[in-house]
C-alpha cells in the first residue's frame, strides 16, 4: 500500500450489522494489508471496544439496526471527549438521501463512503484521510483538547508554510477566531482571502462574522447569495435563521428554521431552535412536534435523559393551555397522558433521578389544576413534593417547572415565587422550558397581585383587631386563590379571634367556612411553624365549636 499508510500496523474497527458486508469489507482490508480488524455489530458494542483500546481506523455503517447509528457513534465519541487525534472515522452507507447525508457530514467525519465501493476507492480515501490527519497532527491535537489558541497558532504555521492544507487551516482559524470572540482578526483574514479567493466558504465565514458583529442585514444579503448558489448549505440556513432572530423577524426566522430542518433534521440543537421560534410565533403544534423530534433523536444518543421526555410532555401541555376550544384542550391532554404511558419503561427514565410514578403524578396534577380540579391537583402535588416544599428542600430539576406551574394554578403564589427565585447552578432551566415558565408566571401576575393586595389588607385588619373585616378580606383572598394554605390558616385564626371577641355570635356560616379551610389544609405537609399553628387551630376551633 502507499508508503504514507501501512495497514499492517493499524488497528481497524468495523461496525456493521450486516454479515455479508462485514465479510466483504474484511476481505478488502485484508487485501490492503490489514492484519488487525475487529468487527462489532452494534454502535454500543463498537463504542465499548474503542474505549477499551482505541483503534486507528473506524469504518462505521450509518444504519445499525435498533441501537445507535453511525452518526450517533461519532457524536458520542466526540461529545465524551473519547476520540483520539490520530483516529480516522469513516461513515459508510447505502442511503444517499439528502437529510441523512447532510446530518452525518455536519459532525465532520474524516470521510463518507457510499456503498458499493471498490478496493481502489477505499484505498485512495484511506490514504487521503491519513495524509491529512498526519500532516495536521498538531492542529487536530489542539482541537481535540479544545485548546483553541494553540490550534489557531498551529493553523498559522501551516498557512505560513503554504501547506497543501492551508485553505482548511484558514477556514478553521477563522472559525476559531469567531468562536473565541476575536472578530477583528477573523475579518482581517477574510478580507485578505477575498482579494484572490471566491470560494463559497469564505463568504460564509464573512456572513458569520458580520452576524457576530451585530450586522444581520449585511450577513443576510451574503447568505441569500450563497443559498442561491448552494441550496444545500445547511450552515448558511442556520445563520440565516439567526439573522432574522437578531432582527426580531420571528415569522421569517421560523420559515428559515423549517427550511434548515428539511435539509438536516437529525440535530437536537436545530430542532430545539425550531421549537423556540414556533412557540414565539404562537404555533404551539409545530413546537410540540419539534420537541417530539428532539426526544426521538436523543432516545438512542449520548444525550438520552429524562429531560427531553419532560420537555416533550411540557410542550404538549403548553399546546393544550394555549388552545382555543375544549376539544383541542382535551385532545392534547389525552396525547400527553398516552405519551406518558408509552414512556413507562422508556430508557430515558430507567437511569433518571425521577420515577415514572412521580412524573405521572405531576403530569396529572398539571392537567387537574388547569381543568379547575384544584383539590385533586394539590393532593397529587403534595404526594410527590409536599415534604420538600415544607422543608425548603430542592425540587428535582426535571419536575421543577411543572411544580411551579401547579403552585401558580392552585394559588400557592408564595411557594411558587420562592421556587422560581431560587438560584442554583444545578437547577438552571434550558431556554425552552424557561420561556414556558416565564409565560406562566406572566399569565398569573394579575391574579397574583390581586391576591397579595387583598391578603395583605386582611393581615393589616387582623393586626388592628378588626377581625370581622379581616375575615371578609381573607375570604376574598381565598376566592382568588382557593387552595392557598397561608390564607386558609389566616382565615381560621381570624375566625377564632372573632368568636373569642364575640362569644354570642352565630357560628353556622363561620363554621362552614372554617371547615372548607381545613379541607384545603387536610393532608398537606406544612412547615414546622405552620404545622404548629394548624394543630393549635384544630384545638381552638373545636373548643369554640367552629368545626
Amino acid at each position: 500500500m502507499d508508503k504514507t499508510l501501512e495497514l499492517n500496523n493499524k488497528r481497524v474497527l468495523l461496525i456493521d450489522d450486516q454479515k455479508p458486508f462485514q465479510v466483504m469489507l474484511q476481505g478488502l482490508l485484508l487485501n490492503l494489508g490489514a492484519k488487525d480488524v475487529q468487527v462489532k455489530t452494534t454502535g454500543e458494542a463498537g463504542i465499548t471496544a474503542y474505549i477499551k483500546n482505541p483503534h486507528d481506523i473506524l469504518l462505521v455503517d450509518y444504519n445499525l439496526g435498533r441501537g445507535r447509528n453511525g452518526r450517533q457513534v461519532l457524536e458520542e465519541l466526540q461529545t465524551r471527549g473519547l476520540m483520539k487525534e490520530h483516529t480516522l472515522f469513516f461513515i459508510i452507507t447505502g442511503d444517499n438521501s439528502r437529510p441523512m447525508v447532510l446530518s452525518a457530514l455536519e459532525l465532520q467525519p474524516d470521510d463518507y463512503l457510499m456503498k458499493p465501493f471498490s478496493q481502489r476507492v477505499l484505498r485512495s480515501r484511506l490514504v487521503r484521510a491519513y495524509k491529512r490527519r498526519m500532516w495536521l497532527k498538531d492542529v487536530f491535537k489542539a482541537l481535540t483538547k479544545h485548546d483553541y489558541e494553540a490550534c489557531i497558532n498551529a493553523c498559522q504555521r501551516h498557512i505560513q508554510s503554504n501547506s497543501r492544507y492551508s485553505n482548511y487551516c484558514r477556514k478553521l482559524q477563522i472559525e476559531l477566531y469567531n468562536k473565541t470572540g476575536q472578530l477583528d482578526k477573523a475579518e482581517t483574514e477574510i478580507k485578505e482571502l477575498l482579494e484572490d479567493n471566491s470560494h463559497s466558504w469564505v463568504f460564509l465565514k464573512l456572513a458569520e462574522t458580520r452576524l457576530l458583529q451585530n450586522s444581520p442585514e449585511e450577513a443576510l444579503n451574503i447568505l441569500n447569495h450563497i443559498i442561491k448558489r448552494m441550496p444545500n448549505a445547511i450552515e448558511a440556513h442556520d445563520l440565516k435563521t439567526e439573522c432574522y432572530v437578531q432582527q426580531q423577524l420571528l415569522e421569517e426566522a421560523l420559515e428559515s428554521a423549517r427550511d434548515a430542518i428539511t435539509l438536516a433534521p437529525f440535530s437536537i440543537e436545530r430542532q430545539t431552535k425550531l421549537a423556540h421560534l414556533a412557540r414565539g410565533n404562537g404555533d404551539f403544534d409545530i413546537a410540540k412536534q419539534a420537541m417530539n423530534n428532539v426526544l426521538q433523536i436523543a432516545r438512542k444518543s449520548v444525550f438520552r435523559n429524562a429531560h427531553h421526555l419532560c420537555n416533550y410532555l411540557r410542550s404538549i401541555l403548553d399546546a393544550a393551555e394555549n388552545s382555543d376550544t375544549p376539544q383541542q384542550i382535551s385532545k392534547y391532554q389525552t396525547e400527553a397522558t398516552m405519551e406518558l404511558q408509552r414512556a413507562r419503561y422508556d430508557e430515558h427514565l430507567l437511569h433518571a433521578d425521577i420515577s415514572f410514578e412521580d412524573l405521572e403524578a405531576i403530569l396529572l396534577s398539571r392537567i387537574d389544576s388547569f381543568n379547575g380540579r384544584l383539590r385533586e391537583a394539590q393532593h397529587r402535588l403534595n404526594e410527590v413534593v409536599g415534604e420538600s416544599l415544607a422543608k425548603d428542600q430542592p425540587i428535582n430539576k426535571d419536575l421543577l417547572p411543572d411544580v411551579i406551574a401547579i403552585l401558580l394554578d392552585v394559588g400557592e403564589y408564595e411557594k411558587a415565587n420562592k421556587l422560581a427565585a431560587y438560584k442554583d447552578d444545578n437547577l438552571l432551566l434550558d431556554d425552552y422550558t424557561a420561556k414556558i415558565l416565564q409565560a406562566r408566571v406572566a399569565a398569573a401576575k394579575k391574579q397574583q397581585n390581586s391576591f397579595f393586595k387583598t391578603h395583605k389588607a386582611g393581615t393589616e385588619a387582623y393586626q388592628e383587631a378588626s377581625y370581622n373585616r379581616a375575615l371578609e378580606l381573607f375570604k376574598n383572598a381565598m376566592e382568588i386563590a382557593p387552595m392557598n394554605s397561608g390564607a386558609a390558616l389566616n382565615f381560621i385564626q381570624a375566625a377564632v379571634r372573632f368568636i373569642e371577641e364575640n362569644p354570642k355570635a352565630a357560628r353556622g356560616r363561620l363554621k362552614n367556612e372554617c371547615d372548607n379551610c381545613f379541607k384545603v389544609l387536610e393532608g398537606l405537609q406544612l412547615s414546622i411553624n405552620h404545622s404548629k399553628r394548624y394543630e393549635r387551630l384544630l384545638q381552638q376551633t373545636e373548643e369554640l365549636e367552629l368545626r
